[in-house]
């Protein structure tokens, strides 16, 4: 009995096991039937991706190149913007922010040519793995570098942050200190790289900006002499008139303005002090509305440099009178030579005191991007010191203007240093040019001129050009801001004054030609 039921258990094994054979058999056989029906559709569509593939994470096997390229434009490179992490601080990096441009014709080749390879084994498993939505291929493109470095100068001018001495809580009336704080600089070089090896196929989890902490030994100080010596500054207000407008800076101003400093020290200028200061970025800020008032009364340039002498004068010597500021010019600015007063939408472009080699050649490149031509007043010395970057804004079709030689105040000056500084930047422009032309275009910096600068310019055969829309850029507005100052201002004809030695004229300048083109104008160069 026990010997029928070993026999019985044995047949049951044996038909078990057949049965899985049988079972594993057929799976084979659906397999490899259905590898050979994805083999065959895979064959007969050539014009399509292979059953399955992914383009950054969406299906395209059923779609046409047309399709395809639509799904690009409407979804793909509109709704996946790059975002960078730094602590709570997230930042959006978009595909028209660094000009980025899909190369189409290759990202449907290279959706063509997956699965498709010489290697049969290979095509079989990337078909598998395409079946199971593993197979992804991303957008591939071109990037402009000029705008990429923009973005990365722009997101590292957020965070970047230099040390902080230890100090006193000046808006407290307790002695409450603020403790030193370390900087921190972004690796721009790292951010760079992760942005152009992800703007086209942002990861889900968004990068973190490389960042170093820049710590500083500062010298021990007394705060309370610091604290006392902030109340002796700020105990009386400080008053300046320009134009008749006057500014005061009450004793609440001027303790908001506060900070400490490090300064060599007078006794020994191998070793350093602590000191108290004006911070220069929030007197900037108190001037700007200021400043509008004074040109919006006198019609002439705000004198920027003369109006802080006369405030830093009162600040540290602790003389308080009101002190008369000149603006930069005792005439009214003359706009000679601009057409267009008919109300033809045109708006001329001029950048002053170029070239250099850092935000120049990004102002040309962006002019070059946008197709747009600009007039730059250069200054001789620099023209002389960077000739590579003069010669390439003459080579890309810009006009280029005298600037004089040192960007001297001419209106002080007397009538042979006026000709030097004019007719030296003259001479040195002229050799950039072809010989049949000539300089023909002048701007007094400042706009500083009078009878005899006019004179001079005219002996020389230069015409004076002056500006209309003055948004102050080097006051470094936000670029927001410096965008409406721009707009809000424009008329037709309007002359721009901006400068090619700011980075926050290099951040604006894209936004201001396109809604400046939004709104119907075109741009020509000075004549």
């Amino acid at each position: 009995m026990k010997k029928i039921e070993e026999i019985k258990l044995v047949k049951e094994a044996k038909f078990i096991k057949g049965k899985k054979f049988l079972i594993a058999l057929a799976g084979i056989i659906i397999f490899l039937l259905l590898e050979n029906i994805l083999f065959i559709y895979n064959a007969n569509n050539k014009s399509r991706a292979i059953f399955g593939q992914r383009l950054n994470g969406a299906r395209v096997s059923e779609l046409s190149d047309g399709q395809i390229t639509k799904l690009i434009d409407d979804k793909l490179t509109k709704d996946s913007p790059l975002r960078l992490q730094y602590k709570d601080k997230t930042f959006m990096v978009s595909q028209a922010d660094v000009g980025a441009r899909i190369d189409y014709k290759k990202v449907l080749k290279d959706l063509h040519k997956v699965g498709r390879g010489e290697n049969t084994i290979q095509n079989i498993l990337t078909q598998n793995k395409a079946l199971f939505g593993l197979s992804n291929t991303t957008l591939i493109g071109k990037i402009s570098q000029s705008l990429l470095l923009i973005k990365v100068l722009s997101i590292a001018d957020d965070i970047n942050a230099d040390p902080k001495p230890p100090m006193p809580d000046f808006e407290m009336s307790s002695k409450t200190v603020i403790p030193q704080k370390n900087g921190v600089k972004v690796n721009t070089a790292n951010l760079t790289r992760i942005i152009a090896d992800n703007i086209f196929s942002p990861p889900f989890f968004a990068p973190n900006i490389p960042t170093k902490e820049i710590t500083r030994k500062f010298p021990n100080y007394d705060m309370e002499a610091i604290r006392k010596q902030a109340g002796e500054s700020t105990h009386e207000p400080i008053s300046i008139t320009s134009g008749g407008v006057i500014l005061r800076l009450t004793s609440k101003d001027l303790v908001s303005l506060l900070t400490v400093t490090e300064q060599p020290n007078p006794k020994d200028p191998k070793k350093t002090i602590m000191t108290l200061a004006l911070d220069r970025q929030k007197l900037t800020q108190k001037l700007y509305p200021y400043a509008v008032e004074v040109e919006k009364a006198t019609n002439a340039e705000f004198n920027d440099h003369d109006s802080r002498v006369a405030i830093y004068s009162q600040f540290y010597t602790g003389t308080r009178r009101l002190i008369e500021v000149s603006t930069g010019s005792n005439f009214p600015p003359k706009v000679l030579g601009v057409a267009n007063q008919t109300g033809e939408k045109i708006a001329y472009l001029t950048f002053d005191d170029g070239p250099n080699i850092i935000y120049h050649p990004m102002l040309l490149d962006i002019l070059r991007n946008k197709n747009v031509k600009a007039t730059f007043y250069l200054v001789g010395s620099n023209s002389k010191l960077y000739e590579s970057t003069t010669k390439r804004t003459v080579n890309e079709g810009h006009i280029i203007g005298d600037h004089t030689l040192t960007h001297s105040y001419l209106a002080k000056l007397l009538p042979q240093q006026i000709y030097d500084e004019i007719k030296n930047t003259e001479d040195i422009l002229n050799r950039f040019l072809e010989s049949a032309k000539k300089i023909t275009l002048f701007r007094p910096p400042y706009g500083g001129t009078n009878p005899a600068v006019e004179k001079v310019a005219l002996s020389l055969g230069l015409k004076q050009k002056l500006w209309t829309v003055d948004p102050k850029d080097w006051s470094d507005p936000s670029t927001e801001e410096l965008v409406n100052r721009v707009i809000e201002n424009t008329q037709p004809g309007s002359v721009i004054l901006l400068h090619s030695n700011h980075f926050s004229t290099v951040k604006a300048l894209p936004i201001i030609i396109d809604k400046l083109k939004e709104l119907g104008f075109q741009f020509r160069v000075q004549e």
